[in-house]
């Protein structure tokens, strides 16, 4: 039973407090790069709840994204920072909690380490370049880019 509660919390609270950190990072860079944010959605599929650019989808705890409206100008190494914007972000949120904590991989004393190791989890797996059911991952939007002109 224990094992089910913490899936039940780790996918409800911490998955999409990890893809609210992720989708920070391409915010952040879209804001430094002087854009401007179209859409700031956390999970897929139908508006749930809607305040300006903020979007929450009804599946919450799964992904999410940010939309640039002038993207177009950006140069090649700008886009290149925001595709990496969330996974700098994820990893710089694991490193900095995972210095404070003294974490041991595989070992959860608690959520903190949950959300440790699923940041880490999703920097890697936000790397490998691929499409799934959800999007294509930044690390696939990442090798697109320099395969262009």
């Amino acid at each position: 039973m224990g094992f089910l509660i913490n899936f039940v919390i780790i996918a409800l609270f911490i998955f999409p407090f990890i893809a609210l950190i992720h989708e920070s990072g391409h915010a952040f860079f879209v804001k430094l790069f002087g854009g401007e944010i179209s859409e700031f959605a956390i999970g897929n599929g139908e508006v749930l709840w809607k305040k300006k650019f903020f979007v929450i989808k009804k599946a919450y705890f799964v992904g999410g994204r940010v939309v640039a409206k002038n993207m177009e100008e950006f140069s090649k190494t700008q886009k290149a920072l925001f595709f990496l914007g969330g996974v700098i972000f994820n990893f710089l949120s694991a490193f900095v909690l995972d210095l404070l904590m003294g974490y041991e991989f595989g070992v959860f004393r608690n959520y903190l380490d949950s959300f440790i190791f699923v940041s880490y989890f999703n920097v890697v797996i936000n790397l490998v370049p691929l499409t799934t059911i959800i999007g294509t991952s930044d690390g696939k939007k990442l090798v697109e880019l320099y395969k262009t002109k």
